[in-house]
């Protein structure tokens, strides 16, 4: 009886975690707003910026090794600009060069 309501009680903190919905905005998210996340969300983070600036020819693959070269580069970078957004932060870190639109000015 107790592996029933132990049961239970874990199904119902698991629904009430994931009944409140949580959103990430990543448009409005300064280097500030990234330090202050814990590990986990920074992680979440990091793992969709290098899944979006990824490598169009493995893009079922994360690299841990890139994931903590690209915590070092952006926590780097943050501590130094801390109100720059997250976004144009990772267009500098991320980008490739054939992934970057040539200038409309030239």
């Amino acid at each position: 009886m107790k592996i029933l309501a132990t049961i239970g009680l874990v199904a119902v903190m698991t629904t009430a975690a994931w009944g409140s919905e949580q959103k990430i905005d990543l448009s409005a998210m300064t280097c500030s707003d990234f330090m202050k996340s814990d590990r986990t969300e920074g992680t979440l983070i990091l793992a969709w910026f290098l899944g979006f600036y990824g490598e169009e020819e493995d893009p079922q693959v994360i690299d841990l090794d890139k994931l903590e070269q690209a915590r070092t580069q952006f926590t780097a970078f943050c501590k130094q600009q801390p109100n720059f957004r997250m976004t144009v932060a990772a267009e500098g870190i991320l980008e490739t060069p054939e992934q970057q639109t040539p200038d409309a000015t030239h």
